[in-house]
């Protein structure tokens, strides 16, 4: 058997990931602003049907 040498793996650069918080951003609080204020008056429109509804029916 001839001797042989084993190739060696080149050690392979891994690309860092780029994180951007979006709240350090203008339009980031923006968004985040909307959803907030979009959740607590879809909160609040649905606790007065359920009560119109149990007062009502």
């Amino acid at each position: 058997m001839p001797e042989s040498r084993k190739r060696k793996k080149k050690p392979q650069e891994e690309p860092e990931t780029i994180y951007v918080n979006p709240l350090k951003r203008k339009w980031g609080k923006i968004v985040v602003l909307i959803l907030v204020v979009a959740f607590l008056l879809g909160l609040v429109a649905t606790t007065i049907v359920i009560m119109w509804q149990a007062v009502f029916s």
